[in-house]
């Protein structure tokens, strides 16, 4: 049975901010963290079809362009304590730490 909708393709950069959405809604809420510390957390997370490189591209589309996450120029970052660097993370109820 054919559909009248065309498919939706999901690249890879849907995938990783996806996943990088997840990590700053869940455990890491309130916390920024830095483009390092995400791109390990999302190489963990996503299956190992997905190249670091891709990862790590996608991961500076991210940082271009947040959304709905906050973007903090310098910070420490909340994962690794690298201090003066870019970071990431998802408005919280409690500061930012």
């Amino acid at each position: 049975m054919a559909s009248d909708q065309p498919a939706t393709v999901y690249t890879v950069g849907d995938f990783v901010r996806r996943v990088v959405e997840s990590l700053l809604r869940g455990d890491r809420r309130g916390m920024l963290l830095c483009a390092r510390c995400l791109v390990k957390l999302t190489r963990d997370d996503l299956d190992k079809s997905y190249s670091k490189t891709a990862i790590v591209e996608s991961m500076g589309d991210i940082f271009g362009t947040p959304g709905a996450l906050t973007y903090v120029a310098s910070s420490v970052c909340g994962a690794c304590g690298r201090k003066k660097t870019p970071c990431l993370g998802m408005p919280s109820d409690r500061p930012i730490r």
